[in-house]
């Protein structure tokens, strides 16, 4: 493999992007009353121009479609990390799954602590048993967000696996990596097996395979592309991106597959294209101090937003009590609880996510000699 294998900024914007789209998602679903929300089932009559309004900011920021862009650039980001050293063995698979488990775990322990701190002291108090099985990813009930850490942590075997057939190119081994992700597609259509695993939806299971073909791709078709077409090519499947739910329907297999497949080409056209000046916001320090807190956000945004979540007639006052329009209501529930997240999260990424990045470090330094130790004997 001869491709670079550097850091990418421009793909650490936008993992911060998608983070702030699923925290959109959740305010435009904030109810207004019992059958109503904020913006998705407003509930009442509207002009032309407020219900085409209205259905393109749903379209646009909804978040399961950031949340397959997180799947697809996992795959990537984690083979490609694997790829800096293409020698399998069982220290590196040890490192591997000891790096992952001390990126994730540290900062879920402490949101859901927040959480169960917060409940406590708006007066439901969280049985531990409950508590923990949050903190290890058994439930979600508390942040229901961390379905798709659940979804994480089941990637990292076949993440893994798919890095040992792909990081040789060779042709057999290959082969039957195409035939895992088009297996785990077809699967994708069958609800039976949705949620064969409880909570975790296994539908989306396929998306870190294509972030993992992504990642051993030689690049060689985007790096011919001028600036211009990389452009256009960008511009395409951005418009495919935003667009497969209200075309194809927002609950369809086929428009989850879509996401998927343009979440996997707009990775690739960043990661191998030219330098595109259409994503030029992304180079932007807001912007990559965002991607660095992205995690964070996300594991925090929605209890920013429970107190709104929690009063749908505190909404439905600033509407109808107060006239405000919708859409500057949920402006401004979106700006609030984004500082406020934010806030949260620049706390975690400094006191928590770095510091498990770092203890892991330790760890995989004192596990290595008795790996290797122990795959000599």
């Amino acid at each position: 493999m001869s491709q670079d294998r550097s850091f990418i900024p421009r793909l650490e914007s936008m993992r911060g992007i998608a983070a702030l789209l699923v925290a959109a998602s959740h305010v435009a679903q904030a109810p207004t009353g019992a059958e109503t929300s904020l913006l998705t089932n407003p509930g009442v009559e509207l002009d032309a121009w407020s219900r085409f309004a209205y259905r393109a900011i749903v379209h646009g920021v909804d978040g399961l479609q950031a949340v397959i862009f997180f799947f697809v650039l996992s795959g990537f980001v984690l083979t490609r990390s694997l790829l800096k050293d293409a020698r399998p063995s069982a220290a590196q698979a040890t490192d591997f799954v000891v790096a992952r488990l001390f990126r994730l775990y540290p900062a879920i322990v402490f949101a859901i602590g927040l959480f169960a701190i917060a409940m406590a002291l708006t007066g439901t108090a969280v049985p531990l048993s409950i508590v923990l099985k949050n903190m290890a990813l058994i439930d979600t009930s508390l942040n229901g967000v961390m379905w798709s850490l659940q979804l994480e942590m089941l990637a990292i075997p076949l993440i893994y696996a798919m890095y040992l057939l792909l990081f040789r190119g060779a042709p057999l081994p290959t082969t039957m990596a195409a035939v895992i992700a088009i297996t785990l597609v077809v699967l994708s259509f069958d609800p039976s097996v949705h949620k064969m695993l409880g909570d975790p939806p296994l539908q989306f299971y396929y998306a870190f395979t294509f972030g993992c073909f992504c990642a051993v791709a030689s690049g060689r078709l985007a790096s011919r592309l001028s600036p211009r077409q990389a452009n256009l090519a960008l511009t395409l499947f951005i418009i495919l991106f935003f667009t497969a739910r209200p075309l194809i329907g927002h609950a369809s297999t086929w428009r989850f597959l879509v996401n998927s497949l343009c979440a996997w080409m707009l990775i690739y056209l960043v990661a191998y294209g030219p330098r595109a000046s259409l994503l030029d916001v992304l180079d932007h320090p807001a912007a990559h101090w965002l991607g660095k807190l992205s995690f964070s956000y996300y594991l925090f945004h929605f209890l920013t937003i429970t107190p709104i979540w929690n009063h749908p007639a505190f909404l439905a006052w600033t509407i109808d009590g107060l006239g405000l329009p919708r859409l500057l209501v949920a402006l401004l529930v979106f700006v609030v609880s984004t500082m406020a997240a934010l806030a949260l999260a620049y706390v975690c990424y400094r006191f928590v996510e770095l510091p498990g990045i770092r203890l892991g470090r330790a760890v995989r330094a004192l596990l290595a000699p008795r790996v290797r130790s122990a795959a000599a004997g």
